[in-house]
């Protein structure tokens, strides 16, 4: 085992620890452990998915960046999944915020000609001029 799944394996069980023992999304009501949210996982997938592709020559250099995500997730640093949640927060701020207010309809522009003796002459829609 590299040391890059190492850590991929270990960042995801910090992540379902902390879903678990802070209380995640319990569907079905009955269950008996609140499940992750699978975001969370996603983004744990495409950041050590990414971090996968580096060259064989690099390998070390992905493999302390990916302990390092493992260390800023313990230390609440790096939250996988953090960006659908705040999206979800902004999201129910808006809802809280109540309905959208009706916006009054906009007229069309009147045409403006320009008077040959001085000032302007505004033309109606549907007149002639």
């Amino acid at each position: 085992m590299t040391g890059l799944l190492g850590a991929f394996f270990v960042e995801v069980a910090l992540v379902t620890f902390r879903s678990v023992s802070q209380g995640g999304l319990k569907v079905p009501a009955t269950a008996p452990i609140p499940a992750p949210l699978p975001s969370l996982y996603t983004s744990v997938i495409l950041v050590y998915g990414g971090l996968s592709l580096a060259p064989r020559s690099v390998a070390p250099l992905a493999t302390l960046i990916g302990w390092g995500f493992v260390v800023a997730t313990f230390l609440n640093l790096y939250t996988p999944g953090s960006a659908n949640a705040a999206a979800a927060a902004n999201a129910q701020l808006a809802a809280n915020l109540g309905p959208p207010v009706a916006k009054t309809p906009v007229l069309p522009p009147t045409a403006q000609t320009v008077n040959p003796l001085g000032g302007s002459n505004l033309i109606r829609p549907g007149t002639q001029g």
